[in-house]
């Protein structure tokens, strides 16, 4: 069979067509691909900046420090983790969306869980206080 007889080549516009009309689906005010990373990116950056400027600063937080991971290809993240002991597990991890971050580990079953959950939130929507 000839690749570039016209059948094979027809197939082949109609899958493009096919794939370009799928990808043009998406909802509405959903954001994909990179445009969403990007998004949770600086979502991740302006929790990131607040976390340093209050919780550093705040003796609830003083057996914890911050290890960002802005860089990564898949979901950024913020590792709270043992002051000093930056290679330690997470006592939490803060995860960003391009409309939020959540948190999960040890300290979500913490006294500090409310205030952690109100910050990070405050702070995703892009509040500026501590």
């Amino acid at each position: 069979m000839d690749l570039m007889s016209p059948a094979p080549r027809k197939a082949g516009l109609v899958l493009a067509a096919c794939a370009a009309l799928v990808a043009g689906c998406a909802a509405p005010g959903v954001p994909t691909g990179a445009g969403a990373h990007a998004r949770a990116v600086a979502t991740l950056q302006r929790v990131n900046t607040r976390a340093h400027a209050c919780w550093l600063r705040d003796s609830d937080f003083r057996d914890y420090g911050l290890v960002p991971e802005l860089d990564t290809t898949s979901t950024p993240r913020l590792l709270i983790v043992p002051r000093g002991k930056p290679q330690s597990l997470p006592k939490a991890v803060i995860v960003a969306s391009s409309d939020g971050a959540q948190f999960y580990g040890p300290l979500a079953a913490s006294p500090l869980a409310g205030r952690i959950n109100d910050d990070i939130s405050r702070w995703a929507a892009g509040a500026a206080g501590c």
